[in-house]
């Protein structure tokens, strides 16, 4: 029946099942098809996928970072004087702080204080917060156990928020993810006074 042809207005029916298929349609064969919808299907996965692996290393880098300007926050912590220890915002401390915020800026991550002052201080400890929600905490006569002896050092701990577009695509396949936009990544470095 097939082979048969059917000449121009024989059934309405005919006519119009030619005209509302599309023509790229016609020219698939069942593998191509099978091929097309399995593409449709599996190209948000890929897409998840992709945006996720790329969103894991972005955070490895901004994790290495925050690493190095605490390393070098505590290199020139632990080469200050203790003698203005006992001031609230101690001058040898700033120059700790801008060491790291100046560290951050020129790596590409945007740390601006929200202060001159600390937001927070302990027992020779300052936290200095960002205006992003990040902190830079600096303790100057932090302990260590070294072999059973308590040694004299310095610690700086930088923590920094980190936004996710890995969230944005997840909810795009499942809507109703309480999948986090934004997480605190926190690196410190310890070095012997």
């Amino acid at each position: 029946m097939r082979d048969k042809v059917r000449a121009p207005g024989n059934s309405i029916r005919g006519m119009l099942g030619r005209v509302a298929r599309p023509a790229w349609l016609d020219s698939l064969g069942t593998g191509e098809a099978a091929q097309l919808v399995e593409f449709a299907l599996m190209l948000p996965l890929l897409v998840v996928l992709a945006v996720g692996l790329a969103d894991f290393g972005a955070a490895f880098v901004v994790r290495d970072k925050l690493a190095n300007a605490a390393r070098d926050g505590a290199r020139i912590a632990v080469s200050q004087s203790t003698a203005d220890l006992t001031q609230p915002n101690p001058l040898t401390v700033q120059a700790v702080r801008d060491a790291v915020v100046n560290y951050l800026n020129n790596a590409g991550i945007q740390a601006t204080l929200s202060g001159t002052s600390p937001c927070a201080t302990g027992a020779f400890s300052w936290t200095y917060c960002l205006t992003n929600g990040g902190q830079i905490r600096i303790e100057r006569q932090f302990l260590v156990n070294v072999g059973g002896t308590l040694v004299l050092s310095s610690r700086v701990t930088v923590s920094y928020p980190y936004s996710w577009t890995f969230a944005q695509v997840i909810r795009l396949l499942v809507p109703s993810s309480s999948y986090p936009s934004s997480f605190m990544i926190s690196t410190e470095s310890v070095m012997r006074n």
